[in-house]
Order: structure tokens, then sequence, then C-alpha cells
């Protein structure tokens, strides 16, 4: 392997947050499948050494009384000659030649990319898949002409938000920090983006509304229900499990400072908080005056 090729490997892992050790493994064997399928050894063992970025190969050949594949097998009178130690069933070890390596050098670069897209995928999964239904904040990257925008998050990790779950009339630039929900992580490679994010899923009002709220957060207030019409109009429901906890006021803040961060976040979404109650009249009455911020 060329020294570039390593260090393009041990860069890839330092910027993806990688352990470094468990991605040299992980491309030295799809190196050592490549080979099998190219050369003719049943048996195929190597390394990559760290300090030159050098692919070693080795097979192995069987020693036997009778050779019948040459490619495999060894006799004990010509291994006499190599490993006067060795017997009958023990192993030899050869290096595979530089001639030989040439017959799958050309397919290595692909394996070794490919063998990083699977780390990579394999990373994505672990560390998000506990992460589904929690805000996540990105970094816009760049917004693509068919309008979909490219978010950096953790381990510089590229996901995109598509327009069907952009807010209505919503501008990013470069550098922008985004507030979005995950909704989704899979593993599929044919797949733009493996986090599916979103900025109009009632799910992003809810939460921020737990980061803004210390007692939705602590349980003493709870969120019944929420609806929106992303970047025009939302409706959220709430009680208080504490008669001495006003649930509205509490969504509202001092002078509106809780909900108006939440608006601000939402492009300017009017946002009606509404006390729930068990009595429908009661509801009725209480939706239909509404504590409205905009």
């Amino acid at each position: 392997m060329e020294e570039n090729l390593f260090e393009i490997i041990k860069d890839f892992s330092r910027e993806k947050g990688l352990d470094h050790e468990v991605v040299i493994k992980l491309v030295e064997e799809s190196l050592i499948q490549a080979a099998q399928r190219k050369l003719p050894y049943r048996e195929i063992e190597g390394h990559i050494d760290q300090n030159t970025g050098k692919i070693n190969l080795f097979h192995f050949k069987e020693v036997v009384e009778l050779v019948e594949d040459p490619h495999n097998e060894i006799s004990v009178d010509e291994v006499f000659e190599i490993d006067p130690d060795a017997g009958l069933g023990d192993e030899v070890e050869y290096e595979i030649s530089d001639r030989e390596f040439q017959r799958i050098a050309h397919s290595t670069r692909p394996i070794i990319f490919g063998s990083l897209k699977d780390a990579e995928r394999q990373m994505v999964v672990t560390i998000f898949t506990d992460k589904v239904g929690e805000v996540l904040t990105g970094t816009v990257l760049r917004v693509e002409p068919n309008g979909r925008i490219a978010f950096s998050f953790q381990n510089n990790v590229e996901a995109y938000l598509f327009r069907r779950e952009q807010i209505y009339g919503e501008n990013f630039s470069f550098g922008d920090h985004v507030r979005v929900l995950l909704l989704d992580v899979n593993d599929n490679p044919h797949k733009d983006s493996q986090l599916t994010i979103s900025r109009t899923h009632p799910g992003l009002m809810i939460k921020l509304f737990e980061m803004e709220v210390p007692e939705i957060f602590d349980g003493i207030v709870k969120i019944v229900n929420a609806s929106r019409e992303p970047g025009r109009r939302a409706k959220i429901s709430v009680y208080s499990t504490d008669d001495d906890v006003d649930p509205v006021g509490s969504c509202v803040g001092m002078r509106g400072s809780r909900v108006q961060a939440i608006v601000n976040d939402l492009n300017g979404e009017k946002i009606d908080i509404v006390r729930w109650s068990e009595d429908i009249d009661q509801y009725t009455c209480n939706a239909l005056a509404p504590a409205e911020i905009d």
C-alpha cells in the first residue's frame, strides 16, 4: 500500500472519531478477502505495517508426502531445504510476492475505501441510534440546488434536511447552527443520508418545550398533545400535576421569554398554549382563548 493511502486511513479515522486499530483491522480483512478471490491459495493472512504503510500478505503450504496441489502443498523433501524442523502436516509460511500482489493491486483502493465507509456507517449507527427522538444541533455545510440542506453533526457525520422536512420560508447560510429532530438512523449504504432529520415534526416543538421549560423537564407540567402547521401556526395542550404550578404560565415564561425562544427557533411560528382539561366543555373554552405568542 502506498504510504499516502495509509495516511488517508489515519486521517479518516481521526476525522470521524473512529478507533484507528479497528479501522486498520477492517481494511486488513478486506484485503485478505480480495487476495483469496484472485490468488490460488487456500489460506492467506496479512497485516499493514503501521510504520511504513506496506501491505504484507502471506500464504501457507502444508507439508505432505505427495504434492497434488503445488500452490498449497509442499513435499517433505522440498521443505527440508527451507525449514529442517518442519514435518508432515505442518504449515510453511510464504510471503506473497510483489508480482502476485499486482494481480489484486488495482482493486485494493476501492476495497479500502469501501471498508472505511463500512466503518463509518457502523459508527453512525452506534452513536446515533440511542438519540432517535432527540434534538440535535447541526452546522450548515451547504444548500444544494435541489433545495436540500447538508448538515454536519457529531464526529463530522453529514446528513441532509430534505425540503419536505424544512419549515416553509426558512433560509440558512453556511455555518449556521440549527436544531433538528432525529427521526431515524439507517444502515443502508445506498441512501444519501443515514440520519433522517426534521424541522417540521411536532416532536421538535415538544422537545424544545422540554428544553426551555424546567417544569416540563421535571415532569410537573405535562404535554398532552401538539400540532403544527410548520412555519405558520402551532398548538400545544398542557396540564399541571401540581395545583400551585400554572402550566400555561410556566410555558410562556417571564414576559414570554420561554415560548419566544421556541418561536424564534421555529422561524416565527405562532404558538397557542392551551390548558388541557378532562372536561370537554372546559377544554373547549380554554382552546378558544389560548395563550398566544407571536
